[in-house]
């Protein structure tokens, strides 16, 4: 359970200082209104069994405080759910239902409809092909199906099918496939992130998201660190190893430059895993 332990640290951090960047200069209703979403979401996702056990995921946390923060949603940005095909080997696969995994959170915490559909069927046959077997996936269609209408609850059951699918993998000796689709889900939070911050005309909250990374990212460094003996999972420890030093000494507020570059660094490593 050591990594269980590990993970409990890797979200949190960010939540907290995600909650902090985003509530300045907000007028006070705005404020109230945000509260009350935010403890409906963080109640609705308290009562998933086990869940203390497993933090949610970094991008379901950072696609909702992109919205709270008032950023808007990019229709196109996320990987296209027709190169679902283009993916053959376990580790893609992994590595891809990770992406797709934050690009279903994208959807679902805006409340895109169609996207939230196209996010899901992709997600749901990567999870077959990885024969991930478990009792929620098996209705996992049929409860987001029956929740589009209710974006606490569709947020909860996108959270409880990646703790399911988490639990099952290492329960079932696969950590390094649970481990890559955490690095995919990364990758492509942040990547949601920067592109959406290079868009924006005050990207202040946003980009400081980006600089909250740094622990959570550090945390996830020590266990890709751990499969220094494979040459595929050890290959994106060096390439985030390089993102971490990056960041890691950036201060608020991240200029321009530095955000192209940061931009262009974890977009690199995005189109490896995607394409």
């Amino acid at each position: 359970m050591e990594k269980v332990r590990i993970f409990r640290y890797f979200v949190p951090a960010v939540v907290v200082a995600l909650m902090l960047s985003s509530c300045g200069g907000r007028q006070e209703r705005e404020s109230r209104t945000v509260t009350a979403e935010r403890d409906r979401t963080e109640t609705a996702v308290r009562s998933i069994e086990g869940l203390e056990d497993y933090p949610i995921p970094t991008s379901v946390e950072v696609v909702q405080m992109l919205n709270r923060a008032g950023a808007a949603y990019i229709l196109g940005i996320s990987n296209p759910a027709a190169n679902v095909d283009n993916y053959f080997t376990e580790y893609s696969k992994a590595l891809n239902l990770g992406v797709y995994g934050a690009d279903l959170s994208y959807a679902a915490t805006y409340e895109m409809h169609q996207d939230i559909r196209k996010y899901l069927q992709v997600c749901k046959q990567l999870i077959d092909e990885l024969n991930i077997t478990t009792t929620f996936n098996q209705v996992f269609v049929q409860r987001v199906e029956r929740n589009l209408e209710n974006k606490d609850s569709l947020i909860a059951i996108v959270s409880e099918s990646v703790y399911d699918t988490y639990l099952f993998l290492t329960e079932n000796r696969r950590d390094d496939l649970s481990l890559l689709v955490m690095t995919g889900s990364w990758i492509e939070g942040m990547y949601l992130t920067s592109q959406i911050a290079i868009g924006a005309r005050d990207n202040t909250e946003i980009t400081d998201i980006i600089l909250a990374q740094d622990e959570p990212l550090e945390k996830l460094l020590e266990l890709l660190d751990d499969h220094e003996d494979d040459l595929f999972i050890y290959g994106f420890y060096q390439d985030l190893e390089e993102i971490y030093e990056y960041i890691r000494d950036i201060s608020s507020p991240m200029t321009a430059r530095q955000l192209d570059t940061f931009a262009e660094k974890i977009e690199a490593i995005r189109n490896r895993i995607t394409s």
